[in-house]
This record gives C-alpha cells, structure tokens and sequence, in this order.
C-alpha cells in the first residue's frame, strides 16, 4: 500500500512540474517586444490599419475595403482574441482564421518572432474602457 501511495506521489509531482513547464513555455512564447512589435507594425500594418491601429490607413481610405481592416484600439473586441489567434491571422493571413480575405498572410516576410512583437504591439492598443488597461482574460478557446 505505501509503495501505492508513493507511486501516485510522484505521477502527480511530475504531471505538476509538467504543466507548470509547458505552462512556461507557453507564455513565454508569446510574449514579444512591443518597442520592437510597433516598428514592425509601422512598417506592415500601418498602410492598412493605420497609424494609430484604428483601420483607418492610407491604403484602406485610398482602396475602400469592404470589410474595413480590424481596429485594433477596440478592447471590447480585441480583448476577447487569444495571442495564438492573433499570431495566426497575422501569420497565416485573414482567411486562415475564417476573417477577410483581404488581410494578406506574412509568414513568408516576417519571422515567427516578429510576429510574437506584432501581437505584443496590437495588445498595447486595445484597451477595455471598464478596466484598467490590462487585457481581459480571452473567453475564446484556442
């Protein structure tokens, strides 16, 4: 019985230290540079999202998307997407995630990390009003 017992000790220490490690690793890979994410976005996002991440870029006034490009100030909205969702429609391009066909994939110009920066970056800009400007936690499964 007590062989038992500290068998099953040491399964669940080592399916906690398990979790606790991909758990890291997890947010670790998410986490990105927003000093480096917004030169990144200047310089990809901007001529659709526009300067301030609002949708209103130069090149959405000039081509008249329809859809408008996402407005990435509205926390109601952007607050409820998960980081890997974000990483995926900037990687994978719009449609990849069932969003417009008219946000272009940039997996083949931007590293995985840039993008990770990029998400970073979007997270600043949307801000719920009803909180203190930390990001809701996502209601929306991976």
């Amino acid at each position: 019985m007590k062989y038992r017992q500290s068998t099953l000790g040491i399964v669940v220490r080592f399916a906690m230290i398990f979790a606790l490690i991909i758990s890291f690793a997890a947010t670790s890979m998410a986490a990105g540079n927003v000093k480096k994410g917004k030169r990144k976005y200047d310089e990809f996002c901007t001529p659709c999202h526009g300067k301030n991440g609002q949708g209103d870029g130069t090149r959405m006034l000039v081509e008249k998307f329809d859809p408008a490009p996402r407005n990435h100030t509205d926390g109601k909205y952007m607050n409820k997407r998960t980081d890997v969702q974000l990483f995926k429609v900037v990687r994978e391009g719009g449609k990849s995630q069932n969003f417009s066909h008219i946000m272009p994939q940039w997996k083949h110009i931007l590293k995985e990390k840039d993008v990770w920066n990029i998400v970073a970056y979007i997270r600043s800009l949307a801000v719920n009003p009803a909180w203190s400007g930390q990001p809701d936690p996502p209601d929306v499964k991976k």
